[in-house]
């Protein structure tokens, strides 16, 4: 910074000094009281002019060193303060601390995001080859199409969940609020997973008094099919599973009479990756339905429980509120 650069930035105090001496002056030559000559008067005016001139250059080198230290500034001195010589930069330190800790929180909170993605994708991969490699298996041997059927629905499966977990911290991007029929949204979902069904001889019963829902259509159906397809896995042979719904409370509830969850896995169940008691007895649990079940209704503004009793049964419920704002919390 030059010297007529420093002068630009305390051109106010200039301005204000020069029309004080300026009042100052005018108030000696009228007042008849005051017998102060001319030569006096511009001595004083001279006097005053020195100080001010002596007091803008001591601060021009102050200012300028401190620039000088401001050039050469890191966080490290920022957490001591130790480099700061006056209450001005002191404030100036913090307001960048407080900036630094905004930032440093934004970029660990972007390395979490990665690494969870990095993680996902490496348990992804290696559970996407064992049905493709079933698949291929198949396609050679030409054993029946039911079971090629079964191992391609596990593909779309994974591949569904990969897609829902890439769009995860971006989900506000890719969503439509819209008026949707439970009756016969369940109803699709029940129709696609129809032959599993079948296969276990289970018993879905759905509810006959439709209801409306404000929410994304195909991000609700993949919350729905994922606690079906959790009830499903874990419902034994003739087994029953039932929709209801509260029209009062604005719930969707999702019952099976299932093994149920063990108690103490029960507060674990949404966490990323855990498959618990039952999901180790099972070779094509990943621990990611639940979670990303979980994680989309909080994107969507809904709220999902779980509760369980072991032999009893699992119930999952939908909470969708009962006001319109809570539809557009995302």
């Amino acid at each position: 910074m030059t010297f007529k650069q420093y002068l630009s930035d305390q051109k106010w105090l200039l301005v204000t000094f020069a029309i004080l001496l300026v009042i100052i002056s005018v108030l000696i030559s009228v007042d008849p009281n005051l017998e102060v000559t001319v030569n006096s008067l511009l001595y004083l005016v001279v006097l005053a002019g020195i100080f001010i001139t002596v007091y803008f250059i001591g601060s021009y080198f102050f200012k300028k060193q401190q620039l000088k230290r401001w050039k050469e500034f890191n966080m490290t001195q920022a957490a001591s303060l130790t480099k700061a010589s006056t209450h001005e930069e002191i404030t100036y330190i913090q307001a960048i601390q407080q900036v630094n800790e905004t930032y440093l929180q934004q970029i660990h909170e972007m390395k979490e995001a990665s690494k969870e993605q990095l993680e996902f994708m490496t348990h992804w991969f290696h559970e996407i080859k064992t049905p493709i490699a079933v698949s291929r298996l198949l396609l050679e041997t030409e054993i029946e199409s039911a079971s090629l059927q079964e191992e391609i629905s596990r593909i779309e499966s994974y591949v569904e969940q990969a897609l829902y977990f890439s769009r995860l911290h971006e989900f506000n991007k890719d969503y439509l609020i819209q008026e949707v029929s439970l009756e016969k949204l369940i109803k699709q979902i029940i129709a696609a997973e129809s032959k599993a069904f079948i296969a276990k001889r289970i018993k879905v019963m759905v509810p006959n008094t439709s209801m409306t829902v404000l929410s994304d259509k195909k991000a609700l159906s993949y919350i729905i099919r994922q606690l079906l397809l959790n009830s499903l896995k874990y419902t034994l042979e003739q087994g029953e599973i039932t929709f209801s719904v509260n029209r009062e409370t604005k719930q969707l509830l999702l019952a099976d009479n299932g093994i149920g969850i063990p108690a103490e896995d029960l507060p674990r169940v949404f966490d990323k990756g855990f498959t618990g008691k039952n999901g180790r007895t099972s070779p094509h649990s990943t621990g990611m339905g639940l979670f990303l079940a979980k994680k989309t209704a909080e994107k969507l503004g809904h709220e999902l429980i779980l509760s369980s009793k072991p032999n009893v049964g699992t119930e999952a419920v939908i909470s969708f509120g009962t006001q319109p704002d809570d539809y557009f919390s995302i």
